[in-house]
């Protein structure tokens, strides 16, 4: 196995797919959760920056705030596709479907809401403090993030969707205590 070939259970060497390539496969991690973290980090980053403004005396915040806005926009041409190609995979009418369907609603809802919010804001970027809108937007907004990262979670940690390579079989049966030095 290597960054651009694979092997098929016959022994036969062949190109990954380019939807194995999205995956993440050549890697052997999936990758749509290497780069989620990077918009979720963004957005709540502006929020921060935007209530920080209103603080304290940091006229620079509410500019920073709207780059990291775009960036976190930047960083979603990323996780997009890579959730969007798992998404097609599913099963329809499937649990896991079910549940990413809901991962997929909020998550475009946070992206709607932080579109409007960089749109409202723009003109006004370059001033002192953040305006109210702009924070009770950002709030919505990393709220619907929370609750879309809640069902990303689910998919993971309770269905095991993508979830694959080495797993322990049955935990070992820990020694009677005391005895783990013998």
């Amino acid at each position: 196995m290597s960054l651009f070939y694979t092997e098929t259970p016959s022994g036969e060497r062949r190109r990954w797919t380019l939807k194995e390539f999205v995956q993440g496969r050549p890697i052997g991690h999936p990758s749509h959760v290497m780069f989620v973290h990077f918009p979720v980090a963004l957005y709540i980053g502006a929020l921060g920056l935007d209530i920080v403004s209103r603080i304290g005396h940091i006229p620079s915040a509410p500019l920073a705030a709207t780059w990291l806005i775009l960036g976190a926009f930047a960083g979603s041409l990323f996780a997009v596709p890579t959730g969007l190609v798992d998404w097609w995979g599913m099963k329809p009418g499937s649990r896991a479907r079910k549940v990413a369907n809901k991962h997929l609603l909020l998550q475009l809802t946070t992206a709607g809401i932080f579109v409007v919010n960089e749109v409202v804001r723009w003109s006004h970027r370059n001033d002192p403090r953040a305006h109210s809108l702009w924070i009770v937007l950002g709030a919505i907004g990393v709220i619907t993030l929370t609750l879309g990262q809640y069902f990303g979670g689910v998919l993971v940690y309770r269905i095991g969707f993508r979830v694959y390579g080495d797993r322990p079989t049955k935990p070992a049966k820990a020694p009677p205590v005391g005895e783990e030095d013998r």
